[in-house]
C-alpha cells in the first residue's frame, strides 16, 4: 500500500485508540456503564475479555449479556460519559510510537484531531499532558462542530452521522478538499464516513475494530503508526 504523498495536504487523526492507548480507560468505562445499567460485573471481568479489536459491543457478547436496542443505546452513551470523566482520564497512555510519528509528520502535513468527544478544553488538556498538542493545527470535537454549524450540540448517536459532520467541519475550517486528506482511525465507524466523503482512509489495528472488520469495509490497515510514515514516503 502506498499513498501519493504530494496529494495529501492534511492528515485527520482519530484520538482514542489511534493515538492514545485506551485499553485500561475503556475497560473501566465499560465496567462502570454496565454496573449503572444494573449488571453486577467486576472491573477484572471486563479487563479479562478486553483486547484490541473487541469492538463497541464485544465485551457484552463475551459476558453473555443481551441488550435491547434501547439498552444498547443507553450502554453506549453511559460508556462514553464514564470514558470522559476525570477518574478514567488517569488510566490513559499514549501509544509508544505516537509522539515520534506526529513530530515527523507535522513537519510535512497539516495534522488535525477529529474526535467524537464533546468538550474541546478537556481534549486539549489531555493532548498537553502528553506534550502533543503542539503538533496539531486544528482539533475538531462535537463542541467545535456545533459552533461551526450554529447548533446547540452534535449528538453522539447515530455515530456515523455524527462523525460525518465532524469531517465536514474539518473540511470547511481548513478549506482543504477531501481528496487531499487522509484519515487515520481505529474503527470502521470512524473510517467509513470519511471514505464516503472522498477522504483517503487507513485503519490502525490498535483500537476498536479488527483487521477483518476494517478490510471488509475495503479500508487498508496498518499495525501501528510507524507504518504510516513508510506508506507516505
Amino acid at each position: 500500500m502506498r499513498i501519493e504523498k504530494t496529494n495529501v495536504k492534511a492528515i485527520l487523526f482519530d484520538l482514542d485508540g489511534t493515538i492514545f492507548d485506551i485499553t485500561e480507560r475503556d475497560a473501566f468505562a465499560r465496567y462502570k456503564a454496565l454496573n449503572e445499567l444494573g449488571y453486577n460485573v467486576s472491573f477484572d471481568e471486563v479487563r479479562e475479555h478486553y483486547h484490541h479489536g473487541i469492538g463497541r459491543m464485544g465485551i457484552i457478547k463475551k459476558l453473555g449479556i443481551k441488550l435491547t436496542e434501547k439498552k444498547t443505546r443507553e450502554y453506549i452513551e453511559a460508556r462514553f460519559a464514564y470514558f470522559t470523566n476525570r477518574e478514567a482520564v488517569s488510566l490513559t497512555k499514549i501509544h509508544n510510537d505516537a509522539y515520534n510519528v506526529l513530530s515527523i509528520l507535522s513537519k510535512k502535513y497539516k495534522l488535525i484531531i477529529v474526535s467524537s468527544r464533546d468538550a474541546l478544553s478537556s481534549t486539549e488538556e489531555e493532548l498537553e499532558l502528553f506534550d502533543i498538542r503542539k503538533f496539531f493545527s486544528l482539533i475538531v470535537t462535537r463542541e467545535v462542530a456545533a459552533r461551526y454549524y450554529g447548533v446547540k450540540c452534535i449528538p453522539l448517536l447515530p455515530f456515523q452521522e455524527q462523525r460525518e459532520k465532524l469531517y465536514k467541519c474539518a473540511i470547511g475550517l481548513t478549506k482543504i478538499d477531501s481528496e487531499h486528506m487522509l484519515c487515520v482511525g481505529d474503527s470502521v465507524g470512524e473510517l467509513e464516513p470519511a471514505k464516503k466523503l472522498g477522504i483517503k482512509t487507513i485503519g490502525v489495528l490498535t483500537g476498536f475494530s479488527s483487521k477483518e472488520e476494517i478490510e471488509k469495509a475495503s479500508i487498508p490497515t496498518i499495525y501501528n503508526l510507524t507504518q504510516l510514515i513508510k506508506i507516505l514516503n
